[in-house]
């Protein structure tokens, strides 16, 4: 027997340091055990039945079940939940709510006919289509669940958030009730209700407060211009932007998307390539940077950055910034007779979406292969401060060197087997042009 169980403890001996510490590592321990194992305890509220019209009461494993059938009325402090039938667990502090199923928090409802409530951590689960209505948004399911504590839904299969500006589709989507923010999974789908306009991406967050939208995984925009349709077929005149990543700043008057690797754009006849692509949609205006690659009809152009600017929908200018170069591969020249123009910068200014002039500057040279009436003659090579190339009917009408100018004629009876001897030091060429992407469907 031990001896030490009952004995007083002597008011002479003076607890040392170490058994201090260690006795309030005990009782910080146990208090730590203590509530996080049982913190629901004192924070959760009962749910208090407020109406029904029958009751059956039974015991399940000395656990209280009661049935209520009509009318049912539940509420736990500001949350009221409301049901045909409903089977309350009393010790669980739990409610399964059947038929007709309305919770609501203020002016927050959610609908479903079918949902567990779980009353300690306040958490509704449903299994058979749910349904959020709040002041700004709708958000619909097939299944999903919602904390009244976080504010935070969490909905899976065929989810829908509708307000009066957009319609965000996904197989998976999160949303905080209370700063209206979103995360979006697999097969995003963002409709735009005051523009004609869809995003698409594998993951999307949205801030509305922010006017923020970051779409990441085969992240696309589709813009249309014009819509033409008849029984059998639809026609758009589609701005088209994809790229691994995308940023959405959709301020009014100031609404600019930045594009990050990948970047593939589709303009009508323009088609581009590069790293990174920045659209201020006010002012219709795209930069594109990281080797870009911009294809306009027969055109293909190079340069560090490329700028384009197409107000009303129609192209004003294509911009080239250092480096730039251009080619003309046209079917009717033959093989490898490719038109060439280099410089550090080059304009390119279109009427009625066809080129009017093009302007080499510093540096400037070209190559062309002529064709004389009789057919093909040879190829012209010049070189300036700057080439002027004016169109007409898309046919050159004029050109202009300016400055330290010089020209050389190759006639055709002269040329190499080779014709790349000919070319420019700066010649590159690319055949990997985007493809189109089809429209998403509702």
């Amino acid at each position: 027997m031990n001896n030490n169980i009952n004995r007083v403890p002597d008011k002479n001996v003076i607890p040392t340091k170490v058994e201090i510490h260690n006795t309030y590592f005990i009782i910080i321990a146990f208090c730590l055990i203590f509530f996080s194992d049982n913190i629901n305890l004192f924070s959760a509220q009962p749910v208090r039945l407020k109406n029904a019209d029958s009751l059956v009461g039974i015991s399940l494993e000395n656990n209280s079940v009661r049935n209520f059938i009509g009318n049912v009325v539940f509420e736990q402090g500001e949350i009221t939940l409301k049901c045909d039938t409903a089977i309350q667990f009393i010790e669980a502090n739990n409610v399964e709510l059947r038929g007709n199923v309305i919770i609501s928090k203020n002016k927050m409802v959610i609908t479903s006919n079918w949902i567990n409530y779980i009353g300690n951590s306040k958490n509704a689960y449903a299994k058979n289509k749910i349904k959020i209505q709040d002041t700004s948004n709708t958000l619909i399911a097939k299944r999903g669940e919602y904390n009244f504590e976080t504010n935070i839904a969490h909905f899976y299969e065929d989810v829908s958030i509708e307000n009066d500006s957009l319609l965000i589709k996904s197989d998976e989507l999160i949303n905080n009730t209370e700063n209206d923010e979103s995360v979006a999974y697999g097969k995003v789908r963002v409709f735009g209700k005051k523009n004609r306009s869809v995003i698409v991406s594998d993951t999307l967050h949205h801030k509305p407060k922010d006017y923020f939208i970051l779409a990441y995984g085969n992240a696309g925009l589709f813009y249309i211009d014009t819509l033409k349709s008849d029984s059998n077929k639809v026609e758009m005149d589609t701005l088209m932007i994809f790229s691994d990543t995308f940023f959405a700043n959709q301020v009014k008057d100031n609404e600019i998307y930045q594009f990050l690797n990948n970047v593939e754009i589709i303009k009508g006849n323009l088609y581009s390539k590069c790293q990174k692509a920045e659209y201020t949609a006010t002012r219709e205006k795209f930069e594109l940077t990281g080797e870009p690659i911009v294809w306009y009809d027969s055109l293909q152009l190079f340069a560090d950055t490329i700028e384009v600017k197409f107000p009303n929908q129609k192209i004003e200018y294509i911009k080239l910034h250092n480096n730039s170069f251009s080619v003309s591969n046209s079917d009717t020249l033959g093989i490898g007779k490719i038109d060439q123009i280099s410089g550090r910068d080059i304009d390119i200014f279109f009427k009625d979406d066809s080129i009017s002039v093009l302007i080499s500057k510093e540096k400037a040279q070209s190559l062309y292969f002529i064709t004389g009436e009789d057919g093909e003659s040879g190829a012209q090579k010049s070189g300036a401060d700057s080439i002027s190339i004016y169109f007409e009917n898309n046919d050159v009408s004029n050109i202009v060197w300016k400055n330290s100018a010089y020209i050389e004629f190759y006639p055709e009876n002269i040329f190499p087997l080779s014709l790349n001897e000919y070319y420019l030091p700066k010649f590159k060429t690319s055949y990997d042009k985007p493809k189109r992407r089809e429209y998403p469907k509702k």
